[in-house]
């Protein structure tokens, strides 16, 4: 062994006993939250509330009856707009009433929630369902801006779906 040999093998030894030195030092203390740790902070759970709410809408939605599901998806949406899966509801429900544009907008603030809604690997995703919903919104402002080709909102609208259909391509589905 010459001289840099047993310095490579010294130094290695070094950054072994300073990195146990510092793992033990950084105990966790009961008193100290997740990110003074260091760690990402715990999502917050989600209310009973929320939950029992988002469930009864799901069950109007899956029964078709969407007079009483409206006011519920907008009151869940109002009450808890960063909420993901009540934006993805009412996009849901939006779609449901034949208004893919309105739908359009409440998927995208869905996905922006929770980008798990256009990962394939998750259980969440939902990417088949939102390209769908893109095509249809599309469809649907394309024929208005043949009706009126110089409506700002539509242009405006028209940048909103391919913004999606960027987002959706980019995903993992």
């Amino acid at each position: 062994m010459d001289r840099f040999d047993r310095i490579a093998i010294a130094t290695v030894f070094a950054l072994a006993i300073g990195t146990a030195v510092l793992m033990l030092g950084r105990r966790e203390e009961p008193g100290r939250t997740a990110p003074q740790r260091g760690m990402a902070a715990e999502p917050a759970p989600a209310s009973a509330e929320l939950d029992a709410n988002l469930k009864i809408l799901r069950n109007l939605l899956d029964a078709g009856n969407l007079a009483e599901a409206e006011p519920l998806a907008q009151d869940l949406a109002r009450r808890y707009p960063f909420q993901a899966e009540a934006q993805m509801l009412l996009g849901d429900l939006f779609m449901r009433k034949q208004d893919p544009v309105q739908a359009m907008h409440a998927y995208k603030k869905a996905i922006e929630y929770n980008p798990d809604y256009l990962d394939k690997k998750t259980p969440q995703f939902q990417g088949k369902k939102l390209k769908v919903a893109v095509g249809e919104a599309l469809a649907e402002i394309e024929s208005r801006l043949k009706k009126n080709p110089e409506d700002e909102t539509l242009k405006a609208e028209k940048k909103t779906v391919y913004y999606l259909y960027r987002k959706i391509a980019g995903s993992c589905g």
